[in-house]
């Protein structure tokens, strides 16, 4: 008899690897059939705008719950909103033609990186990988776009998860560096050559050992993530030897950001 924890465990996995895909497909998206996408993204708006509301409610209705899991399971259905959030707007931004604009707001990073490692938890405990969050008490305030930075911080985890082999770790750190935010992926997987680390942000480019468990890569993940940190004034790099792992990160400016409607990804 099947296991309806280890079922829906699989499939929040599946569900994850096709959001990737579709975000990668969505960036090569001809604006072809305008008006029928149009009309899909406002439908699936709709829907978002209550699966969001609700999740912040509940978020604060269950402060105090003294079950941690919960809290937990809450973050990671809000990151996922954030991931829909993105893909509902490259499908507008296709079916239009019209850039949609950045929307900066005063954002708390270590807790925007703390969903994230909540909704990949599940994941990784498939492959017995345990993520381990840590955040400096004096992280400033960064005014970005919330929705974008859950994007780059999702391609950086699911690669994280998808090249570490079973029974490993990673660690997700959270600092103040020159004057803004800097985040840290660190995982135990077989890292990169020097020659691969000159491609890394190439889009289309597969590199590296084929991921740990079979699970998919469409290449362009890192290339995403490169051009929206370039977006939102940051800065994106990698430290790795082969064999021994990688560190991705990046860092985003603190304080006051202009408040002109500048186009989103």
């Amino acid at each position: 008899m099947s296991d309806p924890k280890i079922e829906a465990a699989a499939a929040i996995a599946r569900a994850q690897a096709n959001l990737e895909q579709a975000v990668a497909e969505l960036e090569k998206l001809p604006a072809l059939d305008g008006r029928s996408i149009a009309l899909a993204a406002h439908a699936l708006n709709n829907f978002l705008t209550v699966s969001v509301a609700v999740v912040d409610l509940l978020l604060e209705a269950l402060s105090n719950n003294p079950d941690r899991q919960v809290r937990r399971w809450l973050e990671g259905l809000s990151h996922s909103n954030d991931l829909m959030t993105h893909t509902v707007s490259q499908l507008m931004r296709n079916s239009t033609g019209a850039e949609i604009g950045l929307r900066w707001e005063d954002t708390e990073l270590p807790r925007l990186v703390e969903k994230a490692c909540a909704y990949y938890r599940r994941h990784a405990a498939q492959k017995r990988i345990e993520i381990r969050f840590s955040a400096a008490s004096d992280v400033p305030i960064v005014r970005t776009d919330r929705v974008v930075v859950a994007v780059i911080l999702d391609n950086l985890l699911s690669n994280a998860v998808k090249y570490s082999p079973a029974g490993k770790r990673i660690w997700v750190q959270v600092h103040a560096e020159r004057g803004g935010v800097a985040c840290r992926v660190r995982d135990e997987g077989p890292g990169l050559s020097a020659e691969d680390q000159t491609r890394l942000f190439l889009p289309g480019v597969r590199l590296g050992p084929v991921p740990s468990a079979g699970e998919p890569s469409s290449g362009y993940g890192l290339a995403i993530a490169k051009r929206f940190v370039d977006q939102l004034g940051g800065e994106i790099g990698c430290e790795s030897t082969t064999g021994q792992g990688a560190t991705f990160s990046f860092w985003l400016p603190a304080g006051e950001r202009d408040r002109r409607d500048e186009p989103r990804p």
